[in-house]
């Protein structure tokens, strides 16, 4: 009976030990991302207007700030994906170029969207439009893609990891328009935080 119960103790202390590493490597791999924020800085859009045959021309200049204040921790993105997302239908996608961020270094990211789209808009998604047309201001949605692998002081890597930064909603103002008049004497456009989730690449692919 005595032995059973010792046998039962080492296996209890066994998966407490082996629950207790894992939940480490965990935490160590999610906590620096905890660090790294995501803004978006500045918006310009010079183009953005619907012809008679559904097809949307526009012209979006983005600037984001991409902060990554851990202390001794550095990250390599090695995809970046941008998207904008508006009136119910997805817009365009553009990819920017891969890079390796130190620890406590602030990178500017600056994806234009450019060209032309069909857009067929119909109920609700038409009247918003036909309002943002006639305020002078649209409302696009932004999201950043990212994959991502983390470099520590001692050389050691981390996992595969994806971000998402959801900037949400942005009203940003045709240049020219009455709306942009309005504002440029107050500033055009207030800086926004995006939230940022992650996943693990490596964990998921298995």
């Amino acid at each position: 009976m005595g032995g059973r119960c010792v046998c039962c103790s080492c296996f209890l202390t066994t998966v407490i030990f082996i629950g207790g590493v894992v939940c480490l490597i965990v935490f160590l791999g999610v906590l620096p991302y905890k660090n790294i924020k995501f803004h978006v800085l500045d918006a310009s859009l010079t183009q953005f207007y619907l012809t008679n045959d559904d097809i949307l021309h526009y012209h979006l200049a983005l600037n984001f700030s991409l902060r990554n204040s851990n202390k001794k921790t550095s990250i390599s993105y090695y995809y970046i994906g941008s998207s904008t997302y508006c009136y119910g239908k997805d817009l365009a996608v553009v990819s920017l170029t891969p890079f390796r961020q130190g620890s406590k270094n602030t990178t500017v990211l600056a994806p234009v969207f450019q060209g032309q789209a069909p857009l067929k808009l119909r109920g609700s998604d038409l009247r918003d439009f036909n309002n943002d047309q006639r305020d002078g201001s649209y409302s696009i949605h932004v999201q950043l893609y990212l994959t991502s692998k983390l470099k520590y002081a001692g050389g050691g890597r981390g996992s595969n990891i994806g971000i998402i930064a959801k900037c949400g909603l942005l009203r940003i103002p045709l240049l020219g328009s009455s709306f942009d008049n309005q504002t440029a004497s107050g500033g055009i456009f207030n800086t926004k935080k995006c939230k940022v989730s992650t996943v693990n690449l490596d964990s998921s692919s298995g």
